[in-house]
């Protein structure tokens, strides 16, 4: 259901819009918190359908102040939400940036208002249910700022005396969970990074004012849970401090600037790692699209046609492959290969929209999108990751809308295949469903990291699933077993998962290994002396699978290193006995 003023998802169990604070219709205002306007940290409830503001006592929020005329402006409730209008006023009333002099505009969650000099906020409450409001420092709390405002924390002597602080650009959010539990998402909004956190974790966050020590921390925790689990905390701060969230901790200096050398070659093993191509500032044209039309798409009307299409082209499909060939295009030629190219490019830039729309339909950011290499092999993506910071079921309809966008577009290509008796187009068009529907079918995939395992892992509320799961099969269960203890249906799963994880990703490595040597080995036969063939594709396909063997080689070498260790420990023993 999608709100009738701001077209953004509602929830059925809230009145308003969270993201425009529009009543819903057939909602009862007496039965929830209503908006509000907030001044002087007094709350002001929107009850009627008209509040009016001004600086004298027939007002409904008497603002004595100056600057406010005598009947300054009123906020009108009606279908397309809250609007406030300008009376008129001598001094103008702000709207988010903009002065109003006699003119409306539409109010919107969390909007600063500005009637002459006083500052006004519109806001709508949140229930537990709902979740909290993101909590963000930004700008009033940037290195620059902090530099003025409070000391630099020095580097601890010894870490129960460390006093962490927060760094600047974060938000925090509290998000609902079905299961009644309280979860907390952090991000850096810097760098785009997210952690998720329990009550615990976000209780230490809470309580990194600058001024409690380690110790200090150590006894809030105990007071609050009841244990002294110094690990945990140390592990929790250490976890804030890898995404550039806390600084001050034991042990932990600010880096130096490196060496412009060293600058190249850290980017270019950043590359190698993840090759990408990513455009910013996508959110504002993101946002103008689902405006103008893209909402229309999450209505309810077009969702059941969605889901027509996608059924129904299924079945035109195995009635288009009786009578169409694989790889014929009808007689169209290189043409007709052209065709099914460009239209299979249009549905990726489809599938990528689809997932963008969906996080604005949310009233989340889109912050970036753009090409990667996975393993050789070339993906493009839109960065969702601020749907973190919505439910489970956002992230999962989120994910799902790209494959079920391809999959439309396949239904369409398969109906055109079935019913068109001009066999240009039909060939063309079946060429065109059967990539889509490979295409739909790998993307919903879920041993591989792509739209079917993000969905997974989100329904099973497991966000590290690979990993828990492969290391499960490579180490839990076998130490499960020779300890006696039986594992039980969800580990029997957790290492079935694994077990399929790590034996697929072996075959697509194998398969973007020989997939990458034949057109290596072509490249070089065409353009190389004879004699250099071998060493050139050991070398490029060394470049494309540099993530793989990069870590295996991480691993292994750990390994030698933490026998060595035990050695030189035990050795020195062993000869004294």
């Amino acid at each position: 259901m999608l709100c009738h003023a701001c077209h953004v998802h509602l929830r059925r169990d809230y009145p308003y819009c969270l993201h425009c604070g529009t009543l819903r219709k057939g909602a009862k205002i007496a039965e929830f918190a209503a908006p509000e306007l907030r001044h002087a940290g007094q709350a002001y409830p929107l009850v009627g359908p008209v509040t009016t503001i001004g600086r004298t006592s027939d007002n409904d929020l008497i603002l004595d102040d100056p600057s406010v005329s005598r009947h300054h402006a009123r906020i009108t409730r009606g279908p397309e939400g809250f609007v406030l209008e300008d009376l008129s006023s001598f001094n103008g009333t702000t709207v988010g940036g903009r002065t109003l002099h006699g003119d409306r505009a539409a109010l919107n969650d969390e909007m600063e208002l500005l009637f002459g000099d006083v500052p006004v906020r519109f806001a709508q409450p949140r229930s537990a249910a709902v979740g909290s409001k993101t909590m963000v420092k930004g700008t009033e709390y940037t290195m620059l700022a902090a530099a003025r405002q409070q000391p630099e924390a020095a580097t601890a002597t010894e870490p129960l005396s460390a006093v962490p602080r927060r760094r600047s650009g974060w938000a925090l959010k509290q998000v609902p969970d079905s299961r009644g539990v309280e979860q907390w998402v952090l991000s850096n909004t810097r760098t785009g990074q997210y952690l998720q956190l329990d009550d615990r974790d976000a209780f230490l966050w809470t309580s990194l004012d600058g001024e409690n020590s380690v110790r200090d921390l150590l006894f809030l925790y105990a007071d609050k849970y009841g244990e002294l689990a110094l690990p945990r905390i140390e592990h929790t701060l250490r976890t804030f401090a890898a995404i550039g969230l806390v600084r001050g901790l034991y042990g932990q200096r600010d880096p130096e600037r490196p060496p412009l050398l060293k600058r190249i070659g850290q980017a270019i093993f950043r590359a190698l790692l993840r090759l990408e191509l990513s455009v910013k500032g996508l959110d504002a044209l993101v946002g103008r699209m689902y405006r103008a039309f893209g909402w229309r798409f999450f209505t309810r009307t077009s969702v059941v046609g969605l889901w027509i299409l996608i059924l129904g082209g299924l079945y035109a499909f195995f009635v288009a492959q009786r009578k169409q060939q694989l790889f014929d295009v009808g007689g169209a030629g290189l043409a007709g290969a052209i065709v099914v190219a460009a239209v299979c490019l249009i549905a990726l830039a489809i599938h990528e929209s689809a997932h963008a729309l969906a996080v604005k339909s949310y009233g989340r950011k889109v912050t970036r999108g753009g090409f990667m290499l996975m393993m050789g092999m070339p993906f493009a993506f839109v960065d969702t990751s601020d749907m973190w910071f919505g439910t489970r079921w956002s992230r999962i309809v989120v994910t799902l809308s790209g494959p079920l966008s391809t999959a439309a577009v396949a239904g369409a290509a398969s109906v055109v295949a079935a019913y068109v008796p001009q066999p240009v187009v039909s060939g063309i068009a079946f060429q065109i469903a059967f990539a889509l529907y490979l295409n739909t079918i790998y993307n919903l995939n879920p041993l591989m990291p792509l739209d079917g395992y993000q969905a997974l892992s989100d329904a099973l509320r497991m966000p590290r699933l690979r990993e828990e799961a492969s290391a499960y099969f490579t180490k839990g269960i076998w130490a499960d077993l020779r300890g006696g203890k039986r594992p039980g249906l969800k580990q029997w799963g957790m290492a079935a998962y694994g077990m399929t994880a790590v034996v697929g990703m072996t075959a697509f490595m194998v398969m973007a290994v020989f997939s990458w040597r034949t057109r290596l080995d072509g490249m070089v036969q065409k353009y190389l002396p004879a004699g250099f063939a071998i060493p050139v594709i050991v070398i490029g396909l060394g470049v494309l699978m540099f993530p793989i063997w990069f870590r295996i080689y991480k691993k292994v070498s750990t390994l030698v290193r933490r026998t060595a260790a035990k050695r030189s420990l035990t050795e020195p023993g062993e000869a004294t006995a």
